[in-house]
């Protein structure tokens, strides 16, 4: 079947049976005769053939998508399974959002480290912006993200969890109320993230757009420096329950509209380097969460 997947790609793609068949190192008659056992053993048509022409009907288009993920799969399968066989390196370049829980992400890499003593896993934080860009160049194998963007058919996105976000602030703040911060109530205020100069203004699009936070923003370089300014009563920072609060700070919810500002956390990674490493890693990942 993966072999016929690939004549029905490789035809689709080129637009040609002839050329179809020099890129599969195979006749032309040879490509044909395997479209039409395909689409036998499918019992659907999948081209409508014009004399010399041919036109790709729906059932052919909806089955291109899903040969196209297959063997890409099975591509990414076959080089992991002849990694393994040789005993070649094998590596997992993780990527955290840094206001993701550390306690979570500890424990998954020391159940992932326990289990893969063969695998070299490395992990690295960063913002939103900073994470997006490596998983898309191939940087990192990787990420564990909040949603921003309209989620691509070119990746994996596992869900993980929909988490209610909270805001370190101090103890005494006077926007307290009822033990949370309301979003109405922060105009006035500074919402203090760690970014780096140049991803500032999507941060704040982000923020202010799509999360409907209207205060100013306060910009530092780390988590640290955030926590930081905010016990020194500068504003808040965004963070998720497991951030301890110090003395004199208070960790709170954060609303708007009266219900709990939340964001959703997925694990991606791009769909053509899907192997058991991220879906092992991604399962401990979701025991760990709950």
């Amino acid at each position: 079947m993966y072999r016929r997947m690939r004549y029905f790609l490789s035809v689709v793609d080129t637009g040609s049976f002839y050329e179809a068949g020099e890129a599969c190192h195979i006749s032309q008659s040879a490509v044909s005769q395997q479209i039409k056992a395909l689409e036998e053993d499918l019992g659907v048509k999948l081209l409508e053939r014009h004399g010399r022409s041919f036109s790709v009907t729906p059932a052919g288009q909806y089955f291109y998508q899903y040969a196209a993920r297959q063997t890409a799969q099975q591509d990414s399968f076959l080089r992991e399974l002849r990694r393994i066989d040789s005993g070649e390196y094998r590596r997992l370049r993780v990527g955290v959002l840094n206001s993701f829980s550390a306690k979570v992400i500890e424990r998954t890499a020391h159940a992932f480290a326990a289990t893969h003593p063969h695998v070299r896993l490395t992990l690295a934080t960063g913002t939103h912006e900073q994470l997006f860009h490596p998983i898309t160049s191939g940087e990192m194998d990787l990420v564990v993200n909040d949603q921003w963007r309209a989620l691509s058919e070119h990746f994996v996105n596992e869900p993980l969890v929909t988490q209610p976000l909270f805001a370190l602030t101090r103890a005494d703040d006077p926007c307290l109320s009822e033990g949370r911060l309301d979003a109405e109530a922060l105009e006035d205020r500074f919402c203090i993230l760690a970014a780096p100069t140049g991803q500032r203004e999507s941060e704040v699009d982000h923020w202010r757009g799509a999360m409907g936070l209207g205060c100013d923003f306060l910009f530092v370089e780390n988590t640290d420096e955030a926590r930081l300014n905010a016990a020194a009563g500068n504003g808040f920072c965004i963070c998720d329950a497991d951030m301890p609060a110090g003395d004199g700070t208070a960790l709170v919810p954060l609303y708007r509209g009266g219900a709990p500002l939340v964001r959703r956390i997925y694990a991606f990674w791009p769909e053509s380097s899907d192997s058991s490493l991220q879906r092992e890693f991604t399962a401990l990942l979701r025991a760990g969460i709950k």
